[in-house]
């Protein structure tokens, strides 16, 4: 049933990722031809128009669409008289970057109101009291000592584990003993444990666990939570940008997860209640905002980067480059989401 509610939790993030390009394009004065709601592809269940949009639901199911009128260069002019100039094509270079922009802005926007509920609701974490072992990766030095999920992190080698640290010290000693033994104190239930390690003598994360910091929520005035729930999806994307630069220049390995990984991560925070559950919808609303800002063929970016370079060199760029840059981007971006889609699979079995 979790892995329901998970799927609906991403297709509703990414139908209101539409729902921004939507309201962008009839708030510029856009003709939008049709919004698929739910499901891409052609459509097998038409709800009728409103205001000239054809609302459907779309035969594979799995996320939306909006079709604007002159966004892409096929597209035929609006033929009807009596709303002239509503083309996109047709429209100031702010208002196309308004409406592409859209989509990422509401993104960010409806992360901003699940954080603000939860902060407004449940409160906002207070001091890190311990660093907890949320998962044990299998085949891993944790999983032969018999680290479990739920343990409390005390003592690693010679380091005292501090809880501000947020297991950044964690991770500092457990690469002194690369290659060796480290004996890992830990408070299991009421009591504490004493394992040994062996960790490999290569490895970007030797000991092999997610860690969390343990920080229980204490309630917050209204104008605290506001501020957080505005200022940490920006937070969240510097953080993930910073891990994007460090994986891109080899600092740091990491393994990406696609639409089914997301969905089997979203359903475990659905399985711890539902704050653990609104806090993962909001971060994966964010890092879709924040994938699709990326200046990258195909992508709200990609777009962006070029009415940036028709702002700068006061011309537009040739719509038959812009289409080919588009059409293969679409298609490495299309293989990379069925490659990964592949890994997580093979993962989940």
């Amino acid at each position: 049933m979790t892995a329901v509610v998970a799927i609906v939790a991403l297709c509703i993030v990414i139908i209101l990722h539409e729902f921004g390009h939507y309201i962008a394009a009839v708030a510029t004065g856009m003709k939008v031809d049709r919004f698929s709601i739910f499901g891409i592809g052609p459509p097998i269940v038409r709800f009728g128009k409103w205001r000239g949009t054809e609302f459907v639901l779309s035969a594979i199911p799995f996320g939306a669409y909006v079709q604007i009128r002159g966004m892409e260069p096929e597209d035929p002019d609006n033929p009807e008289p009596a709303d002239p100039g509503s083309n996109f094509r047709d429209k100031p270079l702010r208002s196309r970057m308004l409406v592409i922009a859209g989509g990422p802005i509401a993104n960010y926007l409806a992360a901003m109101a699940m954080l603000l509920f939860v902060y407004v609701g449940a409160g906002m974490p207070g001091p890190v009291v311990a660093i907890e072992v949320a998962g044990v990766h299998g085949d891993s030095a944790a999983q032969a000592a018999g680290i479990q999920p739920g343990d409390r992190l005390l003592v690693v080698g010679d380091t005292t584990v501090d809880p501000s640290q947020r297991g950044r010290d964690v991770s500092a000693a457990t690469k002194r003993y690369l290659g060796s033994d480290v004996t890992i104190v830990v408070q299991r239930g009421e009591g504490t444990a004493e394992v040994v390690a062996s960790l490999p003598a290569e490895s970007a994360a030797p000991l092999g666990v997610d860690l969390q910091a343990v920080a229980p929520r204490e309630p917050v005035a209204f104008g605290t939570a506001a501020s957080h729930a505005v200022t940490d999806p920006l937070r969240d994307t510097a953080t993930q940008l910073q891990g994007l630069w460090m994986l891109i220049t080899g600092q740091i390995e990491a393994s990406v997860q696609g639409p089914v990984g997301m969905v089997q991560t979203i359903a475990k925070a659905a399985d711890a209640g539902i704050v653990p559950f609104v806090l993962m919808a909001a971060f994966i609303s964010t890092l879709l905002g924040m994938f699709n800002l990326l200046p990258l063929p195909a992508l709200d970016g990609g777009r962006l980067a070029f009415l940036m370079y028709e702002g700068i060199a006061r011309r537009r760029a040739a719509a038959r480059i812009e289409e080919m840059v588009h059409g293969y981007g679409m298609l490495v971006l299309l293989a990379l989401i069925a490659l990964v889609t592949v890994g997580d699979v093979r993962r989940l079995l």
